[in-house]
This record gives structure tokens, sequence and C-alpha cells, in this order.
């Protein structure tokens, strides 16, 4: 290459065009009950690139009754709230149902940031979406100088109903395709809102709030192919459909009662071995919305084992074994949530300290795949029982919940009449 010193550089001839153009909702913004729904035609001979598409919010927090904010009164927003505001997202791909129509989404799109983004986007780029680490205190609600550094930065924004902007890509699956998607297929997607009590975080003796929006707009990005390109994607589409590789995420949720030392969880996915699980653990109070409670705030709970086994036997390896006390035991779990999320033995890495592990960020994550997660090959579906075991040192005090993001190979295919087919376990 250093000496090919006579070669033109190649020409990129396939796209003509790529442009942004805005799709406004066709419902009502207003009111919490009710979702907010967009479409996206996908008629013409343009393609579309969702991967770039993102949604724009305009928004203030004020009370119930909707009047502004007093001055100095302490109530913030969660972090990630331009995920955080919805409950549920559903998609639909000429009205294929792709994605999971479950309440999750804040978790879904929380542990996909915070253990798949580094820091240098989580401390820039995710600004834009009002993203600014929870650190100290991750349960303190006061927003005004309170022990929740992330929280108080929030406030800055927010506070006095002060009008914020946030702008980012909505995290379910389909929108992180890297291939364009085919002409002829519309989106439409319902957006769920999440309560208040959910969103916002306030210290005061009755808190009651509600996050007003004032604007959305959905910024797709059209991409224009030549005709060449154009024709030969009609001819071969006659024979073979489409094909986009997807890694579908699903977020399921059991529950610890309380005064409890041990848990265990059979048959997780009865339709499929994940390729990859991560889990964690919140209070069940602040997963139902609570204004002083964190649902961000994943607690070590005194767990000192955990131990995931598909059809019987442990994998990756043998079970985690820590102590969340003074020593701070808990290096192999800390060390396998960088391995499972493809950042060890490279120059990247998570936007979570040593520290914080076993403060607010006690995520425990498992490859179950056979050559590692991140390779290039979808891997073949293979049933069996996963079984998850916990262990605490201490009963628990309360309800709590363990959320689980698991993670699937799948495959998206439209054919020549754009019939949508979701090859997933």
């Amino acid at each position: 290459m250093e000496l090919s010193i006579f070669a033109e550089p190649s020409n990129q001839v396939a796209v003509e065009k790529t442009y942004f153009t805005e799709a406004r909702p066709i419902s009502s913004i207003e009111s919490e009950d009710t979702p907010i729904e967009i479409v996206v035609p996908g008629a013409g001979a343009e393609y579309i690139d969702l991967r770039r598409s993102r949604l724009y919010v305009k928004a203030k927090i004020t009370k119930s009754d909707g009047t502004n904010l007093a001055n100095g009164e302490s109530v913030g927003i969660i972090n990630l709230p331009l995920q955080s505001m919805f409950s549920q997202i559903d998609v639909y791909l000429n009205n294929k149902l792709v994605s999971f129509n479950t309440n999750n989404y804040p978790w879904k799109a929380y542990m996909k940031t915070v253990l798949f983004s580094g820091q240098n986007e989580l401390t820039s780029q995710k600004q834009a979406e009002l993203y600014y680490k929870d650190s100290g205190n991750l349960a303190d609600a006061k927003s005004v100088s309170g022990g929740n550094s992330g929280l108080v930065m929030r406030y800055a924004y927010t506070k006095n109903s002060r009008i914020f902007e946030l702008e980012g890509n909505l995290m379910e699956d389909v929108f992180a395709l890297d291939k364009y998607l085919i002409n002829g297929v519309d989106v439409y997607m319902k957006l769920f809102r999440s309560s208040s009590t959910f969103i916002m975080m306030s210290s005061e003796s009755s808190p009651s709030y509600k996050l007003k929006l004032l604007d959305v707009i959905y910024k797709v990005v059209k991409v224009r192919v030549d005709p060449g390109v154009l024709l030969q994607h009609s001819k071969q589409i006659e024979t073979t459909p489409a094909k986009y590789p997807i890694t579908r995420n699903e977020v399921k949720m059991n529950t610890i009662p309380k005064s409890s030392t041990e848990f265990y969880w059979d048959n997780m996915f009865p339709q499929a071995i994940p390729d990859r699980l991560v889990v964690g653990m919140v209070k069940q109070k602040a997963v139902n919305g609570d204004y002083t409670s964190n649902p961000y705030n994943f607690e070590h709970f005194n767990i000192t084992n955990i131990a995931l086994s598909v059809n019987g036997e442990s994998v990756p390896g043998r079970p985690l074994q820590m102590d969340f006390g003074d020593n701070k035991l808990y290096i192999p779990a800390y060390v396998r949530l960088f391995e499972t999320c493809g950042k060890w033995n490279k120059d990247a890495g998570l936007y979570i300290r040593r520290d914080d592990f076993g403060n607010g960020y006690t995520f425990f994550a498992f490859d179950i795949t056979p050559c590692f997660f991140d390779s290039d090959y979808i891997n073949l579906i293979r049933r069996g029982n996963t079984r998850l075991e916990l262990k605490l040192s201490a009963a628990t005090t309360e309800a709590v919940n363990v959320i689980v993001l698991a993670s699937f190979s799948s495959l998206l295919e439209i054919n020549k009449s754009r019939d949508i087919n979701y090859v997933q376990p």
C-alpha cells in the first residue's frame, strides 16, 4: 500500500444524496396517558438510515396543575431522560411489530448506554440526552446541593421550569441496523410515556409534578441511491429477500421477596439460550416509580455468590464469589463485565470505575456464546434451561427486582412484496 503511488482513490457513486427530513407526531403529545405516534413513510425511491435518525424533544418540568416550579423547589429528572421518559416503544415495519411490547424500555436503554458506551461518548455526545453520570449517593433525592452529583447537574437545566432540549437515537434494536432500510417500508412507532413518579426525583414533602412536552420531532435520514444500484436491488429481491442481521435485546424482571437470602430463577428464557446476559438489582419501589428513589441505582444488596447455568452446567465458568464489605473483593466480576461487553484487552473502557462497581453500578455479565459475543458470526439458536442463582449475606429489608438484559442473534428479512419476516429465537 505504501508503494501504490500511482493508484487512484476509489469513488463513491452508490449514494447520490443523504439528507434529513422531519416526521412529527400524528397524535397529541400533551397527555402522559396516551402514546405518541409517529409515521415515517417509505414510499419513493429513497432508503432510510435508521442508525443515524434521531428523536428531538423540547420539554419542561411543572407542577401537576401545570404551573411553574417555585424558585429552589427540589425536583430533578433521572438520568438519560430522552430514553427514560418512555416506558415502552413499539416499532412496526409495514405493520409488523419488530420490538418487544413490554414496559421495560428505560432499563434496556440505560443498561445498553452504560455497558456499551465509553467515557468519551458519555461525557460529550450523551449530554445531548442530558446524561450526567450518577455518582456519590445515588439514593439521594435532593436535587439542590444533594449527594448525587449527576442529579444536581441535571437540575441546573430543569430548575424553575426551565425549558430544556434533548436529542439522540432511540434505542430499540431496529434503530441500530447498520444497513439502509430498503424503500417501500413504512416505519410506525408508538412511544408510551413513563409516569412522573418514575422519571423525577424530589425531596419535597408533598411532591406532585409532570413533564410537559413542548415539541417532539423525529429527524429521519433519507438516502437517495444511484438508479443503477436501485435497479440491481429490485432484481435481486425478486429471488432472495433483503437481510438485516440484528441483535435482539430483551429485558426481563423477577422479584426477590423481603427477608430473602437466596434467589432462584429457572428457565429464564424458554424460547432460546441468550448469547449474552447482564444481571442487576434495583429496589422494587424505585422500579414501580417513587419520587424518593432512583430506578437506576443498581445496588449489590450484599450478594456473595452468583451462578448462571445452562442445562445444569455453570457458564462461562465457575460461579462468581464476592464480598462487598470493607475489603471490596469483587474484581473477577468487575473484569468479567469488561470482557463480556467487548472492552477487555483493548484501548477502550466503560465509565464504571472500580469503586463504582459496588456503588450503584453492580452488574454481573455472562458471555454464553461458543466464541465470544463480539465476533462477526450469527450464532445458531440453542435450546435449554437457563437458570440463575443468587446468594446474599444478609436478608433483604424490602422487595428487590432482579433485572436481566439478554441478547440474541436475530435476522430481519424483507421480500419483494415488502413483507417483513423477523427470524428470532
